[in-house]
């Protein structure tokens, strides 16, 4: 598996690569250009220079013609292939080098004439005549130098030609310089290795001082894949990953998510060990009930006054069991339940059924519970309606539970700055204000004046499912002083029509665990 720096720098290095190969392409492209340019006007500057030796005066010939051919030579070209004709015989020069088609050899006139050979202006734009500076140069010119393609000796060839006519006899004659296409080719390409020498040398550099860059860069994660590394082999009891104050903000967004992840594992791994601890305590207290009463119906029967005992007893005890089960289970399905956007559901239907079905219990004769609805129709609120139900359902459960005999609880449903809220009132003992919030704390209980039995999860069950809905739910002194008010507020219901799950709420009674 490649590294991140490797991918990192593969991934710098080749685009870059990229535009390299094609710097380089474009500059073979302009030396080659170039090349051949400065060789055709060392051509053509060299045919006029011969050309003006050759129209000298008779005395001047001889010596100028010499002088022009060695000046003509270079390092690319040591050796000047040139060549004089005068009608069909040879003044100078090589005779393989052959006066061009259009040059009539058996009169030594010119049967047409071609464009002159023009290169690219200079930034001093020079007027020419006839290809020279000085019109006085161009007298007797033909045809202007001009450049043709040829072959010498079986080897392609560059050639420039000029036709003058002599000043001295009238004659036209044929200047002619020849360069070796391959000669240029080979002092080209001593260029073009160059470029690729220096764009290899470029590019192993660039690789080298990448991957340095990016190693420099990626230290920060570096640190941090060995701070894991380390904390996986020898784990420490409290584990956070550290940086240095001047470490980038990605690395710092990192560790801080990566930090905020451990702290919530954390406080979730002490919650389940908490839960799991509370859960196994609250279940032994009525698991070694009915095993002791067990014990009294093998020793005394079940028709004696003690095995009658006895089994009411195991009753309640297999009663708080399944009440503690039937808990647990809602507090798991809290984390589990989704939850559309824009769920909405009926928060007054819902409330009216949930009235109905506990009034009907036994354990709720002796009470009044009475309910009061919204006026102005449905009462729409945002959310799950089974959980609300859930909610609401506990609220009512713990109102009749810890109530005095004879008491009141009533269940309203109102709106309040626009958003639907649920009470849930009782007249009973109440809860002291030092116990209000932790009694939302799972597996705590209240000290109560009726002596009422819980699992202590009711209340946890109620903030758990609320927060999951951005609901709030608070509890305060009843009317007078006197009782528990047990409020929550729902979030604003989303404004499209009701939801597939509402329906079913409003079609069903909704019915919760105990």
């Amino acid at each position: 598996m490649a590294s991140l720096r490797s991918r990192l720098t593969a991934a710098v290095m080749v685009p870059l690569l990229a535009l390299a190969v094609t710097f380089g392409g474009i500059t073979c492209w302009m030396i080659q250009r170039s090349g051949a340019m400065t060789s055709d006007r060392i051509l053509v500057g060299s045919v006029r220079v011969l050309s003006q030796a050759t129209d000298a005066d008779d005395t001047l010939r001889d010596r100028l013609l010499p002088l022009a051919v060695h000046l003509l030579q270079r390092r690319s070209a040591p050796v000047t292939h040139y060549s004089i004709w005068d009608g069909d015989r040879l003044l100078a020069g090589e005779r393989d080098l052959a006066p061009p088609p259009q040059y009539d050899t058996r009169t030594g006139s010119t049967t047409r004439r071609l464009p002159a050979a023009s290169f690219p202006r200079t930034y001093r734009n020079t007027p020419l005549t006839g290809g020279y500076v000085d019109p006085r140069d161009a007298g007797g010119v033909i045809q202007p130098a001009y450049l043709r393609d040829g072959r010498l000796r079986d080897k392609p060839v560059r050639i420039a030609t000029e036709i003058r006519r002599l000043h001295r006899n009238g004659r036209a004659v044929v200047v002619q310089v020849a360069d070796f296409v391959d000669d240029r080719w080979a002092y080209q390409q001593t260029y073009f290795l160059r470029v690729l020498g220096a764009g290899v040398l470029i590019a192993m550099t660039a690789v080298l001082l990448f991957y340095w860059a990016i190693t420099w860069g990626l230290r920060p994660f570096a640190s941090l894949a060995g701070q894991i590394e380390t904390a996986r082999r020898e784990p420490p009891p409290q584990f956070r990953l550290r940086l240095e104050e001047n470490a980038p903000r990605e690395a710092r967004l990192l560790a801080n998510s990566f930090n905020a992840l451990l702290a919530r594992t954390e406080r979730a791994v002490d919650s389940l060990r908490q839960f799991t601890a509370n859960a196994s305590h609250q279940m032994r207290t009525p698991l070694a009930v009915v095993r002791i009463h067990l014990d009294v119906l093998e020793r005394y029967g079940p028709g004696s006054p003690r095995g009658a005992t006895a089994l009411q007893d195991i009753g309640n005890a297999v009663l708080s069991l399944e009440r503690l089960l039937m808990q647990l289970i809602a507090l798991a399905r809290t984390e589990e339940q989704g939850i559309a956007e824009d769920a909405s559901f009926d928060l007054a239907a819902v409330a009216a059924d949930l009235v109905a079905a506990r009034a009907a219990q036994p354990g709720a004769a002796s009470l009044d519970i009475g309910f009061e609805g919204a006026d102005d129709g449905p009462l729409r609120a945002a959310g799950h309606p089974v959980l609300a139900a859930e909610m609401i359902g506990n609220l009512l459960d713990n109102a009749v539970r810890y109530n005095r005999p004879d008491g009141t609880v009533t269940v309203r449903v109102l709106r309040r700055a626009g958003r639907a809220r649920v009470e849930v009132e009782d007249d009973g003992p109440g809860i002291a204000r030092q116990d209000r919030e932790r009694v939302f704390e799972r597996f705590y209980r209240a000290p109560t004046e009726n002596g009422a039995t819980g699992s202590g999860l009711g209340l946890s069950i109620v903030r758990a499912l609320a927060e999951r809905m951005g609901a709030h739910v608070q509890l305060e002194p009843g009317a007078g002083g006197r009782g528990v008010l047990a409020s929550i507020d729902f979030a604003r219901a989303p404004a499209s029509a009701a939801t597939e799950i509402e329906q079913e709420a409003q079609h069903f009674a909704l019915a919760t665990a105990c």
